[in-house]
């Protein structure tokens, strides 16, 4: 997947967690106003792609409606919030949340208490985290991607 391609989905993710979306054309035409040049097409591909649903008419991340699965309001947090998770170097995490929400995610992370955590730091929709080593982090991220998919 290109980058262009990874940005303008972390976008739609972030549109849809932020404000109600009812239609393609309303989320195409919330992209334009933040500069992407899109059609209701390739928006229509971009929701398939993401497994993104219509819950009472708003679209939104296909299982929301599993947190209730989760028993623990730390990881129910991490499902809510991560739009994405991606590696930096051997030791590192770079997490991707709606604006305003990485605070929150990290402090959720924090209390996890996961041993392979090292610490956090959140800015407004980015959080670092440091692992303790290689292991730790492809454990960290599975752990993550997991909790993605029930979200």
């Amino acid at each position: 997947m290109s980058l262009e391609r990874r940005k303008r989905h972390l976008k739609i993710l972030e549109l849809v967690a932020t404000r109600p979306m009812h239609t393609q054309d309303e989320l195409a035409e919330a992209l334009a106003q933040e500069g992407w040049e899109v059609t209701q097409s390739s928006v229509s591909r971009d929701i398939g792609t993401l497994g993104l649903i219509k819950v009472d008419g708003i679209y939104q991340r296909a299982a929301l409606a599993r947190l209730q699965e989760i028993a623990d309001p730390n990881e129910r947090r991490l499902a809510s919030s991560l739009l994405a998770v991606d590696p930096a170097g051997d030791a590192m995490l770079v997490l991707h949340t709606p604006p305003g929400e990485a605070p929150r995610v990290g402090s959720a992370l924090d209390l996890l208490g996961w041993p392979e955590v090292v610490g956090t730091i959140a800015g407004d929709d980015t959080i670092f985290v440091a692992t303790r080593n290689a292991g730790a982090q492809t454990t960290i991220e599975r752990r993550l991607a997991a909790l993605m998919q029930t979200s």
